[in-house]
């Protein structure tokens, strides 16, 4: 059984990778997903209140952001399970990775062209430069 990892983000491309899994699910393939969002860092709270708060935050961004998704899964009859973290998108996405021992990530890619890739960068990118285990760009 293959063990996938899913970042999404909400987005359409991410929509699409989810798609993609279904799809191999569908061909026979049997698997495990992970579906994770990664939540950007914010600055350091100053009080326990305030890292509450900024818990919930981000559980109900990444409730939103994985909601289409967590649904296409449902539909599909395919078990899924959700993780959120907060950091860096690309170093998250590689660590529980490895972590989770997937045997495979599969990912939306967002039309950058070159030179947005060069001078801002890509978590896409970055992942297939730092991940251990296929990765599979879904455009």
């Amino acid at each position: 059984m293959e063990r996938i990892l899913v970042p999404v983000d909400g987005s359409r491309p991410s929509e699409r990778a989810v798609r993609h899994v279904i799809r191999l699910s569908a061909s026979g393939m049997a698997l495990q997903v992970i579906l994770l969002n990664v939540q950007e860092e914010w600055a350091p709270s100053r009080s326990r209140a305030e890292a509450e708060e900024g818990k919930r935050l981000h559980a109900q961004a990444a409730n939103r952001a994985t909601r289409r998704a967590r649904a296409l899964l449902k539909a599909a009859g395919i078990p899924f399970d959700g993780r959120m973290l907060v950091g860096p998108a690309a170093e998250r996405i590689v660590r529980l990775a490895r972590d989770k021992r997937c045997s495979h990530i599969v990912m939306g890619m967002r039309g950058l062209g070159a030179l947005a890739r060069m001078v801002i960068g890509s978590v896409s990118i970055k992942v297939v430069q730092l991940a251990d285990v296929p990765v599979t760009l879904v455009k």
